[in-house]
């Protein structure tokens, strides 16, 4: 019974959004429902409620006579994609409240580790960290509906970061995912300075994405 309550096919999808984010399942890659339920100590039916939710997401594709699959990456998907995360995270960091001293700590804390993990060449758990840092800023906003929003667009582009090199050395492509300009903007409590370092992050790193797909034909 515990298997068709609505938490186990959520956690299933979080787990495999998280893999096909971080690479560990390629786009394009068949997503077996036998196979992901052995892995994941569960039947079919949880698996498959799962690859729904992810299809509805964009994350999945299902072909109703080939089954699912990891969804393909294209530059138009990338270009939407970026320009709707313009949209709904300047909006978002224009509400936000400044935080508290303990928040603070909190968000530096995080901003360290990245750079500790990136060192190591850890990408696991830097992909985790990484979309923890992003939900502990934008929930500083108290427009939760924006910040769902932006968190889904956040997951679905970032799913590109998987074809892009982890940058482990001082370079161009590391200063993209350097934190601690981000948190110190928020500790200055300095909107235009936060929304500028944010954008201009953002940016490089679509380009970057988009650089690479050209490359690939994609």
């Amino acid at each position: 019974m515990e298997e068709l309550t609505v938490a186990v096919p959520v956690k299933i999808a979080d787990r495999l959004r998280g893999m096909i984010a971080r690479g560990a399942l390629p786009a394009g890659l068949r997503l077996g429902q036998k196979e992901l339920a052995e892995q994941f100590n569960a039947s079919r039916v949880p698996v498959r409620e799962a690859l729904k939710l992810l299809s509805s997401e964009g994350i999945v594709d299902h072909d109703p006579n080939r089954g699912f699959f990891v969804a393909r990456l294209s530059s138009d998907e990338a270009r939407q994609l970026f320009r709707m995360r313009d949209l709904i995270e300047d909006e978002l960091l224009t509400t936000i409240e400044w935080p508290t001293k303990a928040q603070l700590n909190v968000l530096r804390a995080h901003a360290a580790r990245l750079e500790k993990l990136l060192d190591e060449g850890d990408r696991l758990s830097w992909w985790d960290e990484h979309r923890r840092i992003h939900e502990e800023i934008f929930n500083l906003s108290p427009n939760k509906i924006i910040v769902n929003e932006a968190m889904r667009l956040w997951t679905l582009t970032d799913r590109f970061r998987a074809i892009l090199p982890m940058p482990r050395r001082e370079s161009a492509e590391r200063n993209i995912v350097n934190k601690h300009n981000l948190v110190e903007a928020l500790a200055q409590k300095d909107r235009e300075k936060l929304l500028a370092v944010r954008r201009e992050r953002r940016h490089a790193f679509q380009e970057l994405v988009l650089e690479t797909l050209e490359y690939r034909s994609l």
